[in-house]
C-alpha cells in the first residue's frame, strides 16, 4: 500500500471512530438511528471514493478500495458501506450515475444478504448483464444485523452490460474483506482480554495453552487478510482470486470465532459484551455468497483447467500481485 493509500485509510478510520460506536451499532440493530448514521457516512465522501475526481470521488481502484473495506470490517460498520462503495464504482465504470444517497447491496443467489434491511437499491444479475433495482428485504434477519434472506427487486433503475457473475464475485470479495477486517479486531480483543484477565494469580496470556491458541488465531487472521487483499488486485474481480479469498476467509472464520469465544469464556457470548457484535457478522458473511466448499471447488476446477505444470506456477500466475 502506498503512503497515499495509508493516508486515505487512516482518515476513514478516524471518521469511523467518531460515528461508529458500539451504542450506534446496537441502535442500528434495533432499527434506530440508521437514516442519520447513513447520511453521516455518505456525506463523508468515502462511499464515493471509486468515482472519478470530476464526479466528486477520489478516482481510486479496487486495490486502493480494499483498505477502506478492511477498516469497515474492523469498525463493525452496521450499514452496507463497503457494498455501496464497490457498487458505485461498478456503476460509474459502466457510465451509470449512482443513485444519490442510496445504499446498495448485492443480490443474487445467497442464503443471506447482509445489510438488505438498510439498502434502498440492489445490484442483481440479469440475462446478459446486471440491473440496478429498487429493493426491499425478504425473509428473516437471521443474525440480527439488518440482513435478510433475500431482496425483492422493484423498478429497474439502470441496466449494465457485462457478465452477470460480476455480482456474485463482487459480493464475495467484499464479504471476504469485511470478514478479514472484523477478524483482525476480534484478534485485538482476544489479545487484550488475555492480557488483562487474571486467573490463578496471573493473566490468561501467561498460560501456554492460551498462548498457543492465540498464535493459531493470529495465523488465521493474517492469512485471511492476505487472501482477501488478492481479490482486489487488478481492474476487475478475477474468479480465481475471489475464490481463493472467500474460501480462505470462510475457513478462518470458524477457527477465529471458536478461539476468541474460548479465550473470553462465558462473558464473550453475552449481549452486553462487544465480541458478539463482531462474531455474529463474521458468521453472517461466512454464510453469504458461497461456502468454503463452493469456492474451493471452483478453485480446484480452475487449477485442473489451467496449463500450469505445477500448482506453485498456478498460484504464482493467478494469485500473485500484479506489478504496475
Amino acid at each position: 500500500m502506498s503512503d497515499e493509500d495509508d493516508f486515505l485509510a487512516e482518515a476513514f478510520r478516524r471518521q469511523l471512530a467518531s460515528v461508529i460506536t458500539t451504542e450506534a451499532i446496537r441502535r442500528a440493530e434495533r432499527g434506530k438511528g440508521t437514516a442519520d448514521l447513513w447520511r453521516e457516512l455518505d456525506a463523508s465522501g468515502f462511499a464515493d471514493a471509486m468515482l472519478p475526481e470530476e464526479q466528486g470521488g477520489a478516482g481510486i481502484g479496487l486495490t486502493q478500495a480494499f483498505p477502506l473495506i478492511l477498516a469497515a470490517g474492523e469498525a463493525c460498520v452496521p450499514l452496507p458501506f463497503a457494498e455501496t462503495l464497490v457498487a458505485r464504482g461498478l456503476l460509474t465504470a459502466h457510465g451509470v450515475a449512482p443513485p444519490s444517497g442510496g445504499a446498495i447491496v448485492f443480490g443474487g443467489a445467497s442464503p443471506v444478504i447482509p445489510g438488505a434491511r438498510f439498502a434502498s437499491h440492489a445490484l442483481v444479475p440479469s440475462a446478459g448483464g446486471l440491473h440496478l433495482v429498487l429493493s426491499s428485504p425478504l425473509g428473516d434477519d437471521l443474525f440480527g444485523t439488518g440482513g435478510a434472506t433475500g431482496v425483492a427487486p422493484g423498478e429497474v433503475v439502470a441496466s449494465l452490460p457485462g457478465d452477470p457473475e460480476t455480482v456474485i464475485l463482487a459480493a464475495a470479495a467484499v464479504a471476504a474483506g469485511l470478514m478479514a477486517g472484523a477478524m483482525g479486531r476480534v484478534m485485538e480483543m482476544s489479545l487484550r482480554h488475555a492480557g488483562e484477565r487474571q486467573q490463578f494469580g496471573r493473566s490468561l496470556g501467561k498460560f501456554q495453552a492460551i498462548q498457543q491458541q492465540l498464535a493459531v488465531l493470529a495465523e488465521q487472521v493474517i492469512s485471511a487478510q492476505v487472501a482477501a487483499r488478492t481479490a482486489f488486485f487488478g481492474a476487475g474481480f478475477d474468479p480465481v482470486r475471489v475464490a481463493a479469498a472467500k474460501c480462505r476467509a470462510n475457513e478462518a472464520a470458524t477457527v477465529v470465532c471458536n478461539i476468541a469465544h474460548a479465550v473470553h469464556g462465558a462473558i464473550g457470548a453475552t449481549a452486553e459484551f462487544d465480541l458478539q457484535l463482531y462474531t455474529r457478522r463474521i458468521k453472517q458473511w461466512q454464510l453469504a455468497y458461497g461456502s468454503d466448499s463452493h469456492w474451493a471447488a471452483r478453485l480446484g476446477r480452475s487449477r485442473l483447467e489451467s496449463r500450469a505444470p505445477l500448482t506453485s506456477d498456478f498460484l504464482r500466475l493467478r494469485l500473485g500481485a500484479e506489478v504496475a
